[in-house]
């Protein structure tokens, strides 16, 4: 059947209307860059008023496009306008709920005019959208921290190391929370219990942490008086000693601790060095075995228990502790150093000679370091005498 013609020219008409009014995605996109190009550099030149102008002008055009709102808020934001920024913001998110950024930067604006529970629930939005949003993480670290909320504070910095464990400033921030939490945690121990052996012993630690040894040993000494049974006292005495080198004494309360538990991995490894240094690895050598592997990244645990087991003329268990050692701590020397004797030992040149090798690297690597060092301390003492 024959379409009439007038309803012909009424769907050309209408295709012929949109095809007018739609611009190519390519078109639209382009135009927009050009838009944000020419207001950021206006911005960048410090002249916020005619950047304002350019997104006033977009917007005409494309009233609904996110990525201009978006611009033209942050614009707004670096002008302190945090009102202004806001109803930008909120703008794109009611055309485009999961922009990226957008709920970033409206977390920031609530932030700056003190509405941190806005703020908290931006930057939640954000993370639910895009959850490797570091940015995010670290800004809802720094609310939570101003509100006193420091272990949630702890949580978003602990998400940001994991993903970047080279980030110093979340490090920093980490730190800094950690010491509030533990200053808060010390007051309210001092308050509740001000002569208790508790505070004595954080006293202790502190102490101990500032390689103040005497004192730090008074402090767990009066612990000890306070309540004989307190948990942990008799190691942390035994560490004390052992770090100020007084062995005899140290012995005296590691094989206490190691009575009261025997797998506590530092007690197990102090008492391993103190006897392995009087010429007993084969009593050592059960200590270490037990400290080596749940010490972390600990290589002298590790070096101490090759050199048990060369003392006892087992080579191979030598080879596999000094090898735990090397991974352990890659910048240390001395495991390369040993493994090259061990691998002398077995026969083996061509092993001894790559351990040389690296050994050779690892010594040349820290002589120029030292060097650098000496040269900036050199540098600062010039300075301070002009």
């Amino acid at each position: 059947m024959k379409r009439p013609a007038s309803t012909l020219a009424v769907l050309w008409l209408v295709l012929a209307a949109s095809s007018a009014v739609a611009d190519p995605p390519q078109r639209t996109e382009a135009e927009v860059q050009k838009y944000t190009a020419e207001a950021k550099v206006l911005e960048k030149n410090q002249d916020y008023a005619g950047a304002e102008k350019v997104y006033q002008k977009a917007l005409q055009t494309f009233p609904n496009n996110p990525k201009l709102l978006k611009g033209f808020g942050i614009l707004y934001q670096t002008e302190l306008k945090f009102p202004e920024s806001i109803a930008q913001f909120q703008k794109a998110l009611r055309i485009s709920p999961q922009y990226p950024g957008v709920n970033f930067y409206l977390g920031l604006s609530y932030f700056g005019i003190n509405q941190d529970d806005k703020a908290l629930k931006a930057f939640a939005a954000e993370l639910k959208a895009h959850p490797n949003y570091m940015r995010a993480h670290y800004y809802s670290a720094i609310v939570l921290e101003s509100l006193g909320r420091n272990l949630g504070a702890i949580r978003q910095l602990t998400a940001i190391v994991k993903q970047r464990p080279n980030d110093a400033k979340a490090w920093y921030e980490l730190a800094r929370v950690y010491r509030e939490q533990a200053m808060n945690a010390f007051e309210q121990v001092a308050t509740l219990a001000p002569d208790s052996a508790m505070i004595h012993a954080l006293r202790a630690e502190s102490l101990d942490a500032d390689e103040q040894y005497t004192a730090a040993i008074k402090e767990y000494q009066m612990a000890l008086k306070l309540n004989p049974d307190f948990p942990g006292i008799q190691a942390a005495l035994g560490r004390v000693y052992f770090n100020d080198r007084e062995l005899s004494q140290a012995e005296a309360h590691l094989r206490l601790a190691l009575k009261e538990d025997p797998n506590n991995p530092a007690a197990n490894y102090e008492m391993g060095d103190i006897l392995l240094s009087a010429g007993k690895p084969a009593e050592a050598v059960s200590l270490l075995k037990i400290a080596a592997p749940n010490i972390p990244g600990f290589m002298p645990a590790y070096f101490d228990l090759a050199k048990c087991y060369l003392a006892l003329g087992n080579l191979k268990a030598a080879q596999a502790a000094l090898i735990k050692a090397a991974e352990a701590n890659p910048n240390s020397k001395a495991p390369h150093y040993l493994l090259a004797h061990v691998y002398s030992r077995l026969h083996e040149p061509k092993k001894q000679a790559e351990e040389m090798k690296i050994f050779q690297e690892l010594a040349s690597k820290q002589v120029a370091a030292d060097l650098k060092r000496a040269a900036k301390a050199r540098q600062a003492d010039q300075q301070a005498n002009h």
